[in-house]
């Protein structure tokens, strides 16, 4: 399990909250793939504007910096593309939260969510599928050969957990279909 200092510090915390929250990212990668070391813990979320609020409880400061409740309001209520982080400051961890609520692909996700019992507790994984698309994306937008690594180490390691006709069509109408399968080529 890569980094369980991460899911320790800002997982389980949101999970005991009864937070809404998926790990993605390269922490949901080594879930179906291969373990490999990272910095931060990415997290598709869903929550309310209240809930949003719970953060500044959960990860205090001065152990955590929790950007201000504003930022956080203004950021949660984008219909798409927000973004914030939360940054441990005793080791300069961090976690990326990314609002998804309204994403119909993030329900699909939510609903077939995966459940994992690790040392410290609960952990709620996102569908492989959907850790798919978000790597394919990020590749998409910035190149990165972890991206890469990580989808073939997925699809190498865990091939009975992805359906290919949602990881494709979903990829499809996100527009990166073609980048996935010249990944998969190289």
């Amino acid at each position: 399990m890569a980094n369980p200092d991460l899911l320790r510090l800002f997982v389980r915390p949101l999970h005991d909250a009864g937070l809404p929250y998926l790990v993605v990212g390269s922490v949901g990668s080594t879930f179906y793939g291969e373990p490999r070391l990272t910095m931060d813990v990415d997290l598709a979320v869903a929550f309310s504007g209240a809930q949003v609020g719970k953060l500044a409880r959960l990860f205090t400061d001065p152990e955590f910096y929790v950007p201000p409740d504003e930022i956080l309001q203004e950021e949660v209520g984008r219909s798409s593309g927000g973004h914030w982080n939360v940054i441990h400051t005793g080791t300069g961890l961090k976690a990326d939260f990314y609002p998804c609520g309204s994403d119909p692909f993030y329900r699909w996700a939510w609903e077939h969510r995966q459940f994992a019992r690790l040392e410290h507790g609960e952990v709620i994984y996102a569908p492989a599928e959907y850790i798919l698309a978000w790597k394919v994306k990020w590749f998409a937008q910035g190149g990165g050969e972890k991206h890469v690594r990580d989808i073939r180490r997925m699809l190498e390691l865990s091939p009975q957990a992805v359906d290919r006709k949602i990881l494709e069509r979903e990829l499809g109408r996100m527009g990166i279909l073609p980048t996935f399968e010249g990944i998969l080529k190289s």
